[in-house]
């Protein structure tokens, strides 16, 4: 039964649906740098301003970098560190966010990944090999997933550590063997907006029952055991 949500929202993405027409273009609002160099942790969308449609695909941190916002196949998911330290996920599109990267995906297409382990730098070199192959073009930023069951895992949740008198709950994590649905924004251009300064890639996940979603810091995986999707 755990991989009755995985293959629930993934196999209604896949099915063929004309709605809304055009190629995935990857929208955004805000960005990371407005935090990292000015400090500024406003809100800068609304996430019921966005076409809530149920091919929508995307991510980005809560407003005040409270946790993390991740949005597939038009179902919005939120996640929170709570004082004691527990992971709670709810499901709202009354959300604020100071960044969030964004696009609407009529189909994915399955791609078939090399054999043996890849890693998140790994992932970062072939995806613009594989978009080529998918008649993308790597110079424009394009949504990608993957799904099935990875070797190890570290990740990230945005925390507020208002109360300074009581110790930080745990914000990092390491996970192994997960069964996991990632999004993922490519982009060679994009640097400190939705990507990491010095990564090309941008990812969150959210597990099988939908009880953990966060910021993928880092992930290994084996070909034959992940599969990739890119929009048709």
């Amino acid at each position: 039964m755990k991989y009755f949500f995985l293959f629930s929202i993934l196999f209604i993405s896949l099915a063929c649906n004309r709605e809304p027409d055009g190629v995935a273009k990857v929208k955004y609002a805000g960005a990371l740098r407005n935090y990292t160099q000015n400090h500024d942790s406003s809100s800068a969308i609304l996430l019921d301003t966005i076409n809530p449609h149920r091919r929508l695909y995307g991510l980005g941190p809560l407003k005040d970098y409270a946790g993390e916002i991740l949005i597939i196949d038009g179902r919005p998911y939120s996640s929170k560190i709570t004082a004691k330290g527990r992971n709670k996920v709810v499901q709202s599109f009354d959300l604020k966010a100071p960044y969030f990267v964004y696009a609407h995906v009529r189909d994915w297409q399955v791609m078939e990944l090399p054999e043996g382990d890849i890693t998140t730098e790994n992932l970062e070199k072939l995806l613009p090999e594989l978009a080529r192959k998918n008649k993308l073009d790597p110079e424009k930023p394009f949504p990608f997933m993957l799904r099935g069951q990875f070797s190890a895992m570290e990740y990230s949740i945005d925390y507020q550590h208002k109360k300074k008198k009581k110790p930080k709950p745990q914000t990092s994590f390491q996970v192994k063997r997960p069964d996991l649905i990632v999004l993922g924004f490519y982009s060679k251009h994009h640097q400190g907006i939705f990507t990491p300064p010095g990564s090309n890639l941008v990812m969150n996940f959210i597990n099988t029952t939908a009880t953990q979603i966060g910021q993928i810091d880092h992930i290994t995986f084996q070909g034959k055991k992940v599969q990739l999707l890119l929009p048709e």
